[in-house]
C-alpha cells in the first residue's frame, strides 16, 4: 500500500529549526509504545518516544480493568518490571467462571500444571503506567510527552515526522517509525489504514471499593448471568475492583451517580456467587462507557507498524487490552532481534511481525468479537458450560483459552472431542 500523497511529500524548505535523527522513533507512550520503545532500546537502537499528552508521574488510564493474563504476565520481566509482581504492587491471581452449566475452575493458582509460574495479575494502571514511563528512562529511551505528530512524510527510506507541543516545533527523522497511538490513532489517519468496527452490544461500569471481602486464594471471580458478566477482582490493600459488562438495555436506566452506584451494588448483592457488597465502601464514583465497538486495523502500512490499541481494540471484557499490547510489542520486537534497521532487514521484519500477530492475536480477536454479541442461544451455552465443567481437564483447557494460553481452534476441537464422548452410549456387553 502506498503512502497516501499528503504524507509522502520530500522533506520541505518550512522544516522547524530543531531537528533530530534517531533509529526509531514510537509514536504513542502508554503500554504497547514504552515496551516497545524499551526493548528497541534494549537492542542497542536510539529510540525516542513521543506522546501528545503532558504526564505528570502520577499519570495513567483510569478506563482500564487491568487484569493481565498469564500469555503476558512474563513479558514485564522482560521490561525491568519484575518488581511489580510483589505483592505489594499487584495480586497474583486465577479465574474462576461461575457459568449457567457449572462452575469452571482449576486446582491451584497456575493454569497450566507444566508452568507454576502461569498465573494472571492484578496489576493496575496507576502502578503500571508510571512504572514502565520510568523504565522506558532507565534504559535509554528519549521519553517527550507534550509532544503530539502533525504530519509523518518520508525522505527517501527513512521517515520524518512533525511534531509540536509543549517544546515548540520539532522534526524527528528515524529509519523505523512505530504507531502505538490508541485506538484513535493519528498515524492511522495520516497513513490510511482505517479501523473495521465490530459492535460490542454491552456496556461496562466498573469501581474500586474497600470493605468487600474476597476469595481467600485471591481467585479473580467471573458470574455469568443471563447475559452479561459481574467480575470481581482481588487487590492489594484488601481493595476489590467490582466489573460489570452488561447488555446495554440493563444499565440505560441507572441514571444519576448516586443511583447508579446503588444499582450496580444491589446489582451484585443479587448474584448468589458474587461477594457480599453489604461492608462496600467505594473510593469514588463509577466509571465505564455505553457504546465502545471492537476496532480492528492492519498490523503493517507502509512500512510502519501498528501496536497495542492502535492494532487491535478489542471488547474490554475480554480482558485482553494490557495483556495484547504487551505481546504485540514483544511480537514487534522479536521480529527485529536478529535484524539492523537497513532497508531490507526492516521490511523482511515487518514481514515477519505482519505473519505473527496474524497467527498469535487475530484468531482471539475473532472469538472476542462473536462474544461481544449478546443474542446467543441460552440452552446452546448452558450445555455447553455443563460439558467444560463436568471435565476436569477441558475446564483447565478453558481456562488456558480464557487466558490467551491456547488458540480458540485448539479449545474447540478438544470441546468437540469431549462432546461426542459424552453423547456416545455406553456400549452392552
Amino acid at each position: 500500500m502506498s503512502t497516501p500523497e499528503s504524507t509522502s511529500a520530500p522533506e520541505s524548505t518550512s522544516a522547524p529549526e530543531s531537528e533530530s535523527s534517531w533509529d526509531v522513533v514510537v509514536v504513542g507512550g502508554s503500554i504497547a509504545g514504552c515496551a516497545t520503545a524499551i526493548r528497541f532500546s534494549r537492542m542497542g537502537h536510539r529510540v525516542a518516544l513521543l506522546d501528545r499528552k503532558t504526564m505528570d508521574d502520577g499519570h495513567h488510564k483510569r478506563l482500564c480493568t487491568h487484569f493481565i493474563q498469564p500469555h503476558a504476565v512474563p513479558l514485564l520481566a522482560g521490561l525491568g518490571l519484575d518488581h511489580l509482581y510483589g505483592p505489594e504492587w499487584s495480586v497474583r491471581t486465577k479465574a474462576v467462571f461461575v457459568t449457567p452449566g457449572g462452575v469452571v475452575e482449576g486446582p491451584g493458582l497456575s493454569y497450566d500444571p507444566d508452568q507454576p509460574g502461569a498465573h494472571a495479575l492484578n496489576l493496575e494502571r496507576r502502578v503500571l503506567d508510571p512504572a514502565l514511563r520510568e523504565s522506558a528512562r532507565r534504559h535509554g529511551v528519549e521519553y517527550l510527552d507534550g509532544t503530539g505528530v502533525e504530519s509523518i512524510g518520508r525522505d527517501g527510506s527513512d521517515w520524518f515526522l512533525d511534531t509540536d507541543g509543549d517544546r515548540g516545533p520539532r522534526r524527528f527523522r528515524a529509519r523505523l517509525v512505530v504507531a502505538a497511538d490508541g485506538r484513535r490513532s493519528r498515524l492511522a489517519k495520516e497513513l490510511g489504514n482505517p479501523a473495521e468496527s465490530r459492535p460490542n452490544e454491552r456496556a461496562a461500569l466498573f469501581g474500586y471499593f474497600s470493605g468487600i471481602t474476597t476469595r481467600a486464594d485471591q481467585r479473580s471471580v467471573f458470574v455469568m448471568h443471563e447475559r452479561d458478566l459481574a467480575c470481581a477482582y482481588p487487590l492489594p490493600g484488601g481493595r476489590t475492583q467490582l466489573v460489570l459488562f452488561a447488555d446495554k438495555a440493563r444499565v440505560e436506566g441507572w441514571g444519576g451517580a448516586d443511583n447508579r452506584m446503588r444499582e450496580f451494588l444491589a446489582y451484585f448483592d443479587g448474584l448468589p456467587d458474587a461477594p457480599s457488597t453489604a461492608g462496600a465502601v467505594p473510593e469514588g464514583g463509577l466509571l465505564g462507557y455505553a457504546d465502545y465497538p471492537s476496532l480492528l486495523r492492519e498490523p503493517v502500512v507502509d512500512s510502519v507498524p501498528f501496536v497495542g490499541d492502535a492494532a487491535l481494540s478489542l471488547d474490554p471484557m475480554s480482558g485482553v487490552g494490557c495483556g495484547f499490547a504487551l505481546v504485540s510489542a514483544d511480537l514487534l520486537a522479536s521480529s527485529f532481534a536478529d535484524r539492523s534497521l537497513s532497508e531490507d532487514d526492516r521490511e523482511a521484519g515487518l514481514a515477519e511481525y505482519r505473519e505473527r500477530y496474524s497467527r498469535v492475536l487475530l484468531p482471539h480477536a475473532e472469538g472476542i468479537c462473536v462474544d461481544s454479541l449478546v443474542g446467543k442461544d441460552e440452552t446452546s451455552r448452558r450445555r455447553m458450560f455443563e460439558t467444560i465443567s463436568a471435565d476436569p481437564e477441558l475446564s483447565r483447557r478453558y481456562l488456558a483459552l480464557t487466558g490467551r494460553m491456547t488458540l480458540p481452534a485448539e479449545f474447540q476441537r478438544l470441546f468437540m472431542r469431549a462432546l461426542m464422548t459424552r453423547r456416545r452410549p455406553a456400549v452392552k456387553r
